[in-house]
């Protein structure tokens, strides 16, 4: 059965030389071009002589291999017939005490059903995503009460400061050297949940009242206080990233944003978008709203005040965020080495001013994807074009290493491509390589290549160097070159793009039509980007 758990597991500067030939602005019609033929990716591609309708191919996709995200990891068996979920199987005792993980790995299939069902109005499809996620509310939600009563835990990290009694949560186990185990909130996991429950609630808002379904309304009654008062405000994240900009503060210029946060201020920015769609169905009181615009005018200025903004070599505005701020950690001493061999403790050379990995980093794009999409209701005017364009040229510019036949990208956002996450957590001969070195069947040479390819499509359409590079990828998985898209493992497009049972391919090696789980993502994406701005 398919895994879908995280994977923790540059053009090159254009010189002054081609500047004075013209070549940067002789790219302009070609990425303009990109973006019309991603546009054109909403009805069908071309694969090989034959035509291949998207919708249907995403449908199918859905219905071999990517429900099964939701099946592995909940229990739950979807019964065609009458169109509901069932719990089928009992998951084990090790994986209801780790609930939490197990429901932040749902994340990555429910935004491809969300994607697609989107795009097309697929009302069967947001019906059958709301069933699902009020079954794993009453299956395996409890409260901080329960929790902090619980008697098999040694320790627990449920003080006064996680929140109220009342607050329904999931429960996080960790086991401890001594067999022992610590008891706490796996709030990241929470927050890899929440977001595209939120989505959903704003795509269900959206439409007309005769096309919501019971389970849809239900759905929504349940989730909406749950996202506003028991999971984005609960932690009081906004003062928190207020004092990370507050001179005199302690806190001022040293502690990091993190991805709780992100996300957090991502379910704010959809919770007030669904409610300005018909705030009479999506209920949200007050001062719900006026804490939720506060967390998310904080949130965008605490993000602003991590980036990295710099002019490159060609003239462009770049912005990058978050350099450094990984510097000290053990995952980043190797970030500078980016040599073929396995590192060995001599060529330690720790990070100076990296970026998160491009695996982690696919948060952003999709945080700026919401941010923008729901400007109106929140009345930040962020991100503005400019935004968009000055982050999308770090991307396609000194991420993106050029060749769209052979797409790479450098293991860093900030454009750095040393080693990541050397021997992690004990592990040894384990580590991420740098790009062109890695390869997805060798764990002592991982790739970030995967993780790092998704959320890109959904600025597709709000820039055309980023469609540019996502056609790249839809044009590897078409591509037939034996050079590029055999099926062995020293082929191109099966060492940098094969993850699971599936090549990144829309034929298998019998020429037959496959469905691999990481294409369906980027072309979901594009498909709801470019179906959101035709709308």
């Amino acid at each position: 059965m398919l895994n879908f758990r995280p994977w923790y597991r540059k053009v090159v500067l254009l010189g002054f030389a081609l500047l004075a030939t013209g070549s940067f602005y002789r790219s302009r019609p070609a990425e303009q071009d990109a973006s019309r033929q991603a546009q054109s990716l909403l009805q069908s591609i071309s694969v090989q002589n034959r035509t291949i309708n998207t919708k249907s191919y995403l449908d199918q996709a859905w219905e071999t291999k990517i429900r099964a995200g939701f099946t592995a990891n909940s229990g739950f068996a979807w019964d065609p017939a009458s169109h509901e979920w069932r719990i089928a199987t009992k998951l084990p005792e090790d994986a209801q005490r780790a609930i939490a993980h197990y429901a932040s790995w749902t994340a990555v299939p429910a935004r491809v059903a969300l994607n697609t069902a989107q795009a097309y109005h697929e009302l069967d499809r947001l019906d059958e995503l709301a069933k699902f996620y009020s079954l794993f509310l009453q299956t395996y939600f409890t409260t901080l009460k329960n929790m902090r009563a619980a008697p098999d835990a040694k320790q627990k990290l449920l003080g006064p400061e996680t929140g109220p009694d009342s607050a329904r949560t999931m429960v996080w186990y960790v086991k401890q050297p001594d067999g022992s185990f610590l008891l706490r909130e796996c709030y990241l996991c929470n927050a890899d949940y929440f977001f595209p429950t939120a989505r959903l609630v704003r795509a269900i808002a959206g439409l007309k009242g005769s096309e919501r379904t019971p389970a849809m309304k239900q759905f929504v009654a349940a989730y909406v206080p749950l996202l506003a008062r028991e999971h984005a405000l609960r932690l009081n994240f906004a003062q928190r990233m207020q004092e990370d900009m507050t001179p005199g503060n302690p806190a001022y210029k040293k502690r990091i944003m993190i991805a709780d946060e992100i996300l957090a201020v991502a379910v704010a920015a959809e919770l007030l978008g669904a409610h300005a769609q018909d705030p009479a169905f999506v209920l949200l009181s007050p001062d719900d709203i006026a804490q939720l615009k506060n967390l998310l005018a904080v949130g965008v200025a605490r993000f602003q005040f991590s980036r990295t903004t710099y002019k490159d070599a060609a003239g462009r505005t770049c912005a990058s965020y978050f350099n450094g701020d990984y510097d000290t950690s053990e995952d980043m001493n190797y970030a500078r080495y980016e040599g073929e061999s396995f590192p060995s403790p001599s060529q330690k050379a720790p990070s100076q001013g990296a970026s998160w990995d491009i695996s982690h980093f696919n948060l952003i794009p999709m945080f700026l994807w919401c941010l923008h999409e729901n400007k109106n209701a929140s009345g930040i005017d962020f991100p503005q074009q400019a935004d968009i364009d000055a982050f999308a040229n770090q991307f396609v510019f000194h991420v993106f290493e050029g060749d769209y036949q052979k797409p790479l990208f450098r293991n860093f956002f900030d454009g750095t491509d040393g080693w990541y996450r050397v021997s992690y957590s004990g592990r040894a001969n384990y580590g991420i390589a740098p790009s062109r070195f890695c390869s997805m069947f060798d764990t002592s040479h991982g790739c970030t290549t995967i993780s790092g390819i998704y959320s890109w499509g959904l600025l597709a359409s709000l820039n055309d160097g980023i469609a540019r590079v996502q056609l790249s990828l839809i044009d590897l998985a078409k591509s037939s070159d034996p050079t590029i898209a055999c099926f062995d493992k020293q082929c191109f497009r099966e060492r940098y793009y094969r993850y699971a049972d599936a090549s990144f391919s829309f034929l298998d090696s019998q020429g037959q039509l496959q469905y691999s789980p990481a294409l369906a993502v980027v072309l979901s994406e594009l498909a709801w980007s470019f179906s959101a701005r035709a709308n």
